[in-house]
């Protein structure tokens, strides 16, 4: 079993910029217009050309979230990022299911952004995106046992903390032949619990893997 945690810390808007943007607001205890994330998501617009805001006021938010194809442009913005998570507990066991289904946030969609909250998955690790795409992760908290970080995307982590919680792997990239970059970190930290006592930074999952650690 894996567990994978993401703290992404981020300012909350200020009133003058919510007037600018559409803002939908979702809390677990009805004050809010959506109790859903997944609902909110869904009442966005297609192909928007301006920013919508996706407010989710602190709770446990147990959804396999999907932000379609057609959705761009939109910020989901926690409360806070330690009390407002977003939690699924697949595993690749449950009928056949598989790891590439275990996701419990799931990012077709361009131009998304997820700050001040948490995306919780507690049986299986982060798999990032597809071929092609494109990631940044700045100033998270990401946590697991085995391959927590894995996948064929161009991803760049700056001031994250990457903390290990088994004698395991941190990353299994598989980036695409002649894509230059994989996972790219800058400025981090890595940490491991109590007990563990070698982690490897990465092992190619494909023959073309690149993983860079600068000034970590």
């Amino acid at each position: 079993m894996v567990l994978f945690l993401l703290f992404c810390s981020g300012g909350t808007l200020t009133c003058a910029q919510q007037q600018k943007q559409d803002t939908l607001v979702v809390s677990r205890d009805g004050t809010g217009k959506y109790r859903d994330i997944q609902e909110a998501v869904e009442a966005v617009r297609a192909f928007m050309d301006y920013t919508v805001t996706i407010y989710i006021k602190k709770g446990i938010y147990k959804e396999k979230l999907v932000i379609p194809s057609w959705v761009k442009n939109v910020q989901l913005v926690g409360e806070e990022a330690e009390n407002t998570i977003i939690t699924y507990d697949d595993h690749a066991n449950i009928n056949k299911m598989g790891t590439f289904r275990t996701y419990t946030v799931k990012v077709e969609g361009s131009d998304i952004t997820f700050k001040n909250l948490t995306i919780e998955n507690n049986a299986a690790p982060i798999y990032t995106g597809s071929e092609g795409s494109r990631l940044l992760f700045t100033n998270c908290y990401i946590e697991g046992t085995t391959d927590f970080i894995f996948g064929p995307s161009t991803a760049l982590f700056e001031y994250c903390e990457l903390h290990s919680k088994r004698d395991s792997y941190i990353t299994a990239a598989s980036t695409p032949k002649g894509v230059e970059f994989g996972y790219v970190f800058k400025n981090c930290r890595l940490t491991a619990a109590p007990g563990i006592k070698k982690v490897y930074l990465g092992r190619p999952w494909r023959p073309y893997a690149a993983t860079a650690f600068i000034n970590c």
